[in-house]
């Protein structure tokens, strides 16, 4: 009798616990994507990316300041509390931390930015945890061209049409020109000498095709258009950035 005492109290003990979870107050919005919390964390939400707003003599970017103001709006609703969710990676080479944030309600902040459009989808894996929910919010706000998807450079191109100083987010269509694989990664050319860089490191995120074999292949690549030692490139981590002909 007594043994099944303890153990029923130690049973009430684990559910009361499962039933208070932890909150945090949030004590500074630095960006649509970016936070402090009250205990000085400096917090990264995980699976978008906020358009910049202006800092270190640094122009912001269109929709950053309404992005970090609507944000803040709703931080302030719930009087700045909000629950977090670690996924595989827990800090980023900037030493923030990486969360899912969320308010007492449920709503998981990453996918009411992207569903309203004032962020784009960003993977970085390992964090993958939401991403399937988080593409739809965005294909959401995609739809119905909310807000960052009213602008030129969000919209698909075809690379041979982009300008050659370009740098910043695109939505790139072209086929496969070239496929050069070294040691360590893969280099999908597109038109105007623009590359798709693909770590092997990350090859085990696609399933449904190989990379290695789309040559001449019609594809949509989207993410962060850079340039390195003299070439333009994209950065792919995920399929999600990548789209193949009859899938858009």
């Amino acid at each position: 009798m007594a043994f099944f005492l303890v153990i029923t109290v130690f049973s009430s003990l684990l559910i009361d616990c499962e039933a208070k979870p932890i909150y945090q107050k949030v004590a500074w919005v630095y960006d649509g994507d970016t936070l402090r919390l009250k205990d000085g964390r400096k917090i990264r939400l995980i699976g978008m990316n906020a358009p910049e707003v202006a800092h270190h003599k640094k122009k912001g970017q269109p929709y950053g300041r309404e992005a970090t103001e609507k944000l803040r709006q709703l931080l302030k609703s719930v009087n700045y509390k909000v629950r977090l969710e670690t996924d595989l990676q827990k800090r980023d080479r900037y030493k923030r931390y990486l969360v899912h944030v969320f308010l007492a309600d449920g709503t998981d902040l990453s996918q009411w930015m992207l569903q309203n459009g004032w962020a784009s989808l960003m993977i970085f894996p390992p964090n993958t945890r939401y991403i399937g929910m988080y593409r739809k919010a965005e294909q959401s706000a995609q739809k119905m061209k909310r807000h960052i998807w009213l602008q030129s450079n969000y919209q698909i191109h075809k690379a041979s049409q982009l300008k050659k100083g370009y740098r910043g987010y695109v939505r790139l269509k072209s086929n496969i020109k070239s496929i050069k694989i070294t040691k360590k990664t893969i280099f999908l050319e597109l038109d105007k000498k623009i590359f798709i860089k693909l770590s092997k490191h990350f090859i085990h995120y696609f399933t449904h095709y190989d990379p290695k074999n789309l040559l001449h292949d019609e594809v949509i690549i989207r993410g962060f258009l850079y340039k390195s030692r003299g070439k333009r490139i994209i950065t792919l981590r995920h399929p999600a950035q990548l789209e193949l002909k009859g899938q858009h």
